[in-house]
């Protein structure tokens, strides 16, 4: 894992090995991408690289809440936007989905061949739960608190439901508008109902 000290001390080089991870990442994908191939498109040593990263798991997790993270004002902007609960758990699902699916790195990261990776990095560690709770957790308790949830829900549980909802769909779900289609009417017909007040 990054050492959070050394990387706050150092941002820039940090942010130049992530950016030259996510090349390399994505021109000779993900079981094939070294350390060293990362190094040399960052111009660093591997000594240098392996002071902030310990192997190729914690650049992929580094990237992974990196891009979470660029993406999540946009994402309360947009959830904000919507009216009512429901909309923002519908919409938000599916776009998020959506981003998922067009995302280069998630792509890869989902892909058959590295679910068991995906899976070890994405849940195993919890950063999809992480990630989830920072988008999710604020939009669901205000959500709560207005009486448009009920109130025995756990919103804690409610966020990590969701991060493995959206993984799914992400990693199985066709990339056309019918799948999408088909993920909204899921979550429109079996997730908002179990959530709101009876």
């Amino acid at each position: 894992m990054t050492d959070r000290n050394t990387a706050t001390e150092a941002p820039e080089l940090v942010e130049k090995v992530l950016i030259a991870a996510d090349e390399c990442f994505e021109h000779y994908g993900i079981a094939k991408t070294t350390m060293e191939d990362v190094a040399r498109a960052a111009g660093i040593s591997r000594a240098t690289l392996y002071r902030y990263f310990a192997d190729r798991e914690s650049l992929l997790t580094a990237l992974v809440r990196r891009r979470a993270r660029q993406n999540m004002k946009t994402a309360h902007a947009y959830l904000k936007r919507r009216r009512t609960i429901e909309t923002r758990i519908v919409d938000g699902i599916v776009r998020n989905v959506r981003r998922g699916k067009h995302d280069p790195l998630m792509h890869l990261l989902v892909s058959p061949e590295q679910m068991a990776l995906a899976t070890k990095l994405l849940e195993g560690t919890g950063l999809a739960n992480e990630l989830t709770r920072e988008l999710w957790e604020p939009v669901l308790r205000e959500a709560q608190e207005a009486g448009e949830i009920a109130p025995e829900v756990d919103v804690v549980e409610l966020c990590e439901w969701i991060a493995h909802l959206e993984i799914m769909f992400i990693s199985q779900v066709e990339d056309t508008p019918e799948a999408f289609t088909w993920v909204r009417r899921m979550v429109e017909r079996f997730v908002v109902p179990a959530l709101t007040p009876r």
